[in-house]
């Protein structure tokens, strides 16, 4: 019997079909542990750190277990543990989401939101964005979500969450049927995605909204195609090659190092097939690699100056960082902490832990895979070995702040091609290690986490700190954020902290002051004890309209990253600020005190004579906009769509074969948000567009036969699992919402107003 999930038709099932109550009873089981985190997270919102932390680690405890012990059991199915997998990887996702369920808070998700914002906002290309200049230009991740927003008219929030689903979906999918396919089990392609999840990035930076998260998820997408093409029947398998280059052009505009990474993986491959003289693999890889090429490079040549500027100084302090770590002249730091916060000695212990046990698992598995005893005979498995093997190098550069981000972000390609070659090693040796395997696998994956993860309180959500990534986002702040969105008029220039550069242009269309923008730094003008001539060339020099200053960094030490641009380097000044560099302004002739409170707002336009005019928008809310009528429509479209063609999503129906259409949804996505640019995002136009995809659905698919309703036992743990879920999003939708959102709003500047 040919199996659902493998590449190669030819091999059968791992085990005889049998009943999905456990795969019930383990979701369930996580299902409470996500339950668990929420009313941690509640207590956070409360201002009970301690106790958020504390649910949160036996949340995360009863998500893993559960699906440890359920993915590597022996008589299961590979549809079973395939949908195993998929439901492992979004209960993860839910984890980390539910912190904050209402608003990007992330630094590098407001990053990106800025940039969906003015894509939606405007429908204009390549719009300027002062924090992360090179985003409009790889503007995957923002077309794709822009995509979805079109169609359906939700709330951007939301489109952000189904883009970021269907990624992590079509990443784990992947990835599964790749480790199945080389391992020829599905049990090693479910000991390869328990394995990566261990990685510092799965839990914390590939649930963002992040070009990276959609980068992965079309890498894997195009590399498992490619590899399928490999086995078709027919002598050009166009299908998996068109559905590959197409998952390579989205891949080409969605992240720059990712996509060339990719690249020279296809040509070294392609190398080493020549050398194996495997003709047929030789020649798809090759032809893939070429046609990628020709893409990556063409687009990559139109924003090559842009490209190297952002570029440039993070390979360059990350590569001096790391030759003081090698000579031994820089300071110490704290593995995992952020800001020199130090972390208790039992979480340092679970990290090294988990370092340990990586490469103590790295060592045989290794000499299976160079052996030919688990990756296959082809010359290209020593491609995923050599990756796998640069892992205790990657463990070096964490003593170096900058290079420790660099190997942060290259763990997630060296920890594929890891968990690949310790899970072919693994998975047939599971009855040897016996009931070591599941401690042994929440030692990885919670090691992992907190790796990536940083100090407890980047975890859960709780009090204001200052300087501490999302943990400086409160109401306070956002309540700022929506003042300026509301009275300030578009295109003012605005001085700020970190926090509130990347988070007023989620909320207005203001200009943020920053380098990358083509402006001087603005750290002097903050870490001044004084309104000196520097503060004063600095305001007149850069046009600044506003300042913003947040009085609660005063007897702070920053925690995470730098209170302002790049302030890190400028001493001691800028890592604990003092109360006279923040009430310097008051009573300054010139510096028009318009908000008060926490966090103060100085309008200084008198200081270069400008008008002080100010509109009166309606309150931005959330970020971005969304249409009621047509989440209307586009409803009941869907439904139309699921009585005609429901059963085509019966997961039961799933086979390796059809692999390619999950695969080429994100770029269909990004496809539709140029379109939305195009039509300026008209709300009637989305639903027109979302018929004639319908339309289209329906017209190249036939209505399967039913399979039949399954067992009632199996349907009747769906309801308890729904209950827990519905019950923890409430709860997390609501802490976070007065968290957040539910407070006063500022009143008006008292100076003139337009409009």
């Amino acid at each position: 019997m040919a199996t659902a999930v493998d590449a190669r038709p030819s091999v059968p099932e791992d085990a005889a079909p049998s009943s999905r109550r456990l795969e019930a009873l383990a979701t369930l089981l996580s299902c409470v542990g996500l339950l668990v985190q929420v009313l941690g997270y509640y207590w956070g919102w409360q201002g009970d750190e301690a106790t958020a932390i504390g649910l949160w680690y036996v949340g995360f405890v009863l998500i893993v277990v559960p699906f440890a012990w359920l993915l590597l059991a022996p008589a299961r199915t590979g549809h079973q543990r395939l949908g195993s997998a998929l439901a492992f990887g979004l209960v993860m996702y839910a984890s980390w989401f539910l912190t904050d369920p209402v608003l990007s808070t992330r630094f590098d998700e407001n990053l990106h939101v800025t940039t969906l914002v003015d894509l939606v906002e405007d429908a204009q290309f390549f719009q300027l964005n002062t924090m992360l200049p090179v985003s409009p230009h790889y503007p995957g991740l923002e077309f794709a979500t822009a995509g979805v927003h079109w169609l359906t008219g939700l709330p951007l929030i939301a489109c952000q969450v189904l883009v970021v689903l269907t990624a992590r979906s079509v990443f784990i999918l992947a990835l599964f049927l790749l480790a199945s396919r080389i391992g020829r089990s599905t049990q090693v392609g479910a000991a390869t995605v328990l394995l990566y999840a261990g990685s510092a990035q799965f839990y914390f930076f590939n649930s963002q909204f992040s070009y990276q998260t959609v980068a992965i998820a079309m890498l894997m997408a195009a590399l498992y195609l490619v590899v399928r093409g490999f086995d078709s029947e027919k002598e050009r398998p166009w299908k998996e090659l068109v559905a590959a280059q197409v998952c390579l052009g989205g891949l080409a505009i969605t992240h720059h190092l990712t996509s060339w990474l990719m690249l020279v993986l296809l040509w070294v491959l392609a190398f080493f097939f020549w050398r194996g003289q495997e003709e047929r693999r030789f020649r798809l890889t090759l032809i893939t690699a070429e046609i990628g090429t020709v893409v990556v490079l063409a687009w990559t040549a139109v924003i090559a100056p842009l490209l190297i500027s952002y570029l440039r100084p993070i390979f360059d302090v990350a590569s001096s960082e790391l030759l003081t770590v090698i000579d031994g002249s820089q300071p110490e730091r704290q593995i995992g902490s952020s800001g020199g916060t130090p972390q208790p000695s039992w979480e340092l212990a679970v990290m090294f832990g988990s370092i340990l046990l990586w490469c103590l698992l790295l060592v045989p598995a290794a000499w299976q895979a160079w052996r030919k005893g688990s990756v296959g005979p082809t010359k290209a498995r020593y491609v995923p070995l050599a990756i796998a093997v640069a892992y205790p190098a990657l463990q070096l550069a964490r003593f170096a702040p900058s290079a420790a981000e660099v190997a942060d972000r290259a763990s997630t390609f060296v920890t594929m091609a890891m968990a690949l070659v310790v899970g072919a090693w693994l998975a047939p040796r599971l009855r040897r290690f016996g009931l070591l395997v599941v401690p042994a696998l929440l030692l990885l994956v919670m090691g992992g986490t907190l790796l990536g993860s940083g100090p407890d309180w980047q975890r859960v959500p709780g009090p204001y700190l200052a300087g501490a990534e999302q943990r400086s986002i409160d109401s306070d702040t956002v309540a700022v954020a929506q003042w300026v969105g509301t009275y300030v008029p578009p295109g003012s220039r605005i001085a700020a902290d970190s926090t509130f550069n990347r988070l007023l242009p989620n909320f207005a269309p203001v200009t943020t002051i920053t380098q990358p923008a083509g402006y001087d730094s603005m750290t002097p003008l903050f870490i001044a004890h004084s309104v000196d001539q520097t503060v004063l060339r600095l305001v007149l020099q850069n046009d600044v309209d506003f300042i913003v200053v947040d009085t609660r960094m005063v007897g702070q030490t920053v925690r995470s990253g730098c209170f302002f641009e790049a302030s890190c380097g400028y001493g001691p000044d800028a890592m604990t600020i003092k109360a006279d560099q923040v009430t310097k302004f008051e009573d300054q002739d010139g510096f028009d005190l318009v908000v008060d409170g926490p966090v103060r707002v100085y309008d200084v336009r008198p200081l270069r004579g400008a008008h002080q005019t100010y509109v009166h928008n309606d309150p931005p809310g959330i970020p971005g906009s969304w249409t009621p009528y047509q989440v209307v429509a586009v409803s009941v479209l869907l439904l139309i769509g699921l009585v005609l063609r429901g059963r085509l999503l019966d997961p039961r129906r799933f086979r390796a074969r059809d692999v390619w259409r999950p695969a080429v949804t994100l770029p269909a996505a990004m496809v539709l948000g140029v379109l939305g640019v195009l039509a300026g995002f008209n709300p009637l136009a989305g639903v027109i567009a979302a018929a004639v995809v319908l339309y289209a659905l329906v017209s190249l698919t036939e209505q399967p036969a039913p399979l039949g309703r399954g067992r009632l036992t199996t349907w009747a743990w769906g309801v308890p699992t729904t209950l827990v879920v519905v019950a923890a999003v409430a709860l997390a939708v609501w802490s976070a919402y007065h968290g957040l959102l539910d407070h006063t709003a500022l009143p008006p500047p008292a100076l003139g107003r337009d409009g």
